[in-house]
């Protein structure tokens, strides 16, 4: 089963695929189309010379083949043969790459275990990122037994200036090992060079409300926990039904997750830095604290139905398709087939955001959908044209290679407007991407794609069901509160004799959690509330909360000054 922070990504990686933003700057200029004089130019521009060259990919465009690795057993290419597609004929014209792409049969990781024992890894290996802290592990050791290449190395040896073209130097250093050399390049890693000045990313989670029965009930201010509880009520209590069936007030995530408790602790302002710049641990804030007891007061007001203890998320999905829910406690992207299904058969029933806040009234501060990425790749030792490869990578990391093959064809897939900033895919390139992509394959290639740079190149939507049901979309009014938590989720030395028995008491404690949680939202009295909390917390110390902590703070500690940061919990950055 994949993690909680596993799906989020995959499914936003997905999400990003096929969505585009709202509300972004046209202040973009695309590079992509200059030459080094400025001048625009189109894709088809000549790149024979190699005098005038700019990329080192271009001095060598003859034919090559690439054996690459991608460990997701679900995922393919979705064009034709290679070369026979729009996107793979582009990539094999103007690199000479011919790419035989090969997936495992399941996600055990047991044919990558087996390549890497009988040493027989392809060209280029794929697989998920550090934010699973097994493949942190593994990747230190290919790199420690010289099974993959140092990009340094290479970059230095074939194409030193990569580093000043297509290398985002903050997501590079990110990813560098002991030997401060990097062996790993992500997909979907947000750079701060790719944003533009003062933009702010939406958040990852948000909680919503049915902005018809909002209205219903007169637009009560829901900012406050109290407020926010008693308009659920009043549309339980008055508007009651929804299509004939019974509405719910407040949906959460299924158990089997913290979700609905990270978002909420979230707009509670649940700091994870104190004033000194040493980690906190949410479980022990008082804001977490009073995110369950938000939690208890709802349940105990029958806000919450018992059924949401149960839920699997195929049910949470049709209650929310149904239009029975009133406020979501989810991340919208989890959710956009569903609401959309629900708009196509009501326009009314749309949700907008709330800015829901502690009891103290502290701003929320919401953790933005930025990150190091999802997918990482690396070229082996294996690799029989390392050079070649390191091309591919850096026309495929290049803005030619986003607009090729994330977009396709210019005129044939996608247009420019007339000052070159934004993009608009052409009806042709929008029906084969709703049919799988098998005539153009835009998109399919996702291994090394930049989605922080080419986000702003994207139409901003006009139709009614996007703008309703578009995640970034919906969550774009909170994007004043979003914050990079990126330092939050620490940087651990995967050679530390203590790394693998942390991991341990981290997921004992997290599947504590899990049990603890519905036990302290049920509780019937306030005393029984306090009974329970506390022996959560007392269990969770005899799990080894206090050692995890301060195995934390040190990945904590390594991950700011990755980062080249003093502070990184939002409220003490002007400190």
């Amino acid at each position: 089963m994949k993690s909680v922070k596993g799906i989020a990504i995959v499914i936003l990686a997905i999400m990003l695929l096929t969505l585009v933003a709202c509300g972004k700057s046209s202040s973009t200029t695309n590079e992509a189309q200059k030459g080094e004089t400025g001048e625009t130019k189109t894709n088809e521009s000549s790149t024979n010379d190699v005098a005038d060259t700019k990329y080192f990919y271009q001095k060598d465009t003859s034919p090559f083949t690439v054996d690459w690795y991608v460990d997701l057993s679900w995922w393919k290419w979705n064009g034709q043969e290679w070369g026979e597609d729009l996107v793979s004929s582009i990539i094999k014209e103007k690199t000479g790459a011919t790419i035989n792409f090969m997936t495992p049969a399941s996600d055990d990781g047991q044919q990558l275990a087996t390549m890497i024992a009988s040493n027989t890894l392809p060209d280029v290996i794929t697989i998920e990122g550090w934010w699973k802290n097994k493949n942190r592990a593994l990747t230190n050791k290919l790199a420690a037994e010289g099974m993959i290449l140092a990009y340094n190395d290479l970059i230095e040896k074939y194409a030193p200036e990569m580093m000043n073209t297509v290398i985002r130097k903050d997501v590079f250093d990110w990813y560098a090992e002991d030997d401060g050399k990097t062996y790993l390049l992500p997909n979907y890693a947000y750079s701060s060079e790719d944003l533009l000045s003062g933009e702010q990313l939406v958040p990852n989670g948000c909680i919503t409300i049915r902005k018809d029965m909002w209205e219903a009930i007169g637009s009560p201010d829901m900012t406050t926990p109290e407020n926010f509880l008693n308009a659920c009520k009043r549309v339980k209590d008055e508007i009651k039904e929804y299509n004939g069936k019974e509405i719910i007030p407040m949906q959460l995530y299924e158990f089997s997750i913290r979700n609905s408790i990270l978002w909420l602790c979230q707009y509670f302002a649940t700091p994870y830095e104190d004033e000194n710049g040493n980690y906190l641990m949410d479980l022990l804030q008082p804001q977490y604290k009073e995110a369950l007891k938000f939690y208890n007061t709802a349940y105990r007001m029958g806000l919450i139905h018992d059924a949401n203890f149960t839920d699997t998320r195929e049910q949470i999905n049709e209650k929310i398709q149904s239009g029975r829910v009133f406020a979501q406690f989810t991340a919208p992207q989890d959710f956009v087939q569903q609401m959309q299904a629900l708009y196509n058969s009501d326009s009314n029933a749309v949700y907008i955001p709330v800015e829901l806040r502690n009891s103290a009234g502290d701003e929320p501060v919401l953790q933005d959908i930025r990150g190091f990425g999802w997918l990482t790749t690396a070229i082996t030792k294996n690799a029989k044209k390392p050079e070649r490869i390191l091309g591919l990578f850096e026309y495929l990391l290049s803005d030619e290679g986003l607009l090729d093959t994330q977009y396709g064809k210019e005129g044939l897939t996608y247009t420019w407007n007339e000052d070159r900033t934004i993009i608009t895919r052409t009806p042709e390139a929008i029906e084969d991407m709703a049919n799988g992509s098998k005539k153009f394959a835009i998109c399919s290639m996702m291994q090394l794609d930049n989605y922080c740079r080419r986000m702003h190149w994207d139409a901003p939507p006009t139709d009614p069901l996007t703008l309703a049901t578009n995640d970034i979309c919906v969550k774009q009014p909170m994007a004043k509160y979003s914050a990079d938590y990126n330092a939050a989720g620490g940087k651990p030395d995967p050679t530390d004799p203590r790394f693998e028995s942390m991991q341990e008491v981290a997921t004992k404690i997290e599947n504590a959690e899990k049990q603890n949680i519905a036990k302290i939202i049920i509780s019937k009295t306030d005393e029984e509330f306090e009974r329970n909390y506390n022996a959560a917390i007392e269990e969770y110390k005899s799990l080894g909360l206090d050692e995890l902590i301060e195995w934390r703070n040190e990945c904590f500690q390594n991950a700011k000054k990755a980062l080249g940061q003093k502070y990184s919990w939002k409220p003490l950055l002007n400190k």
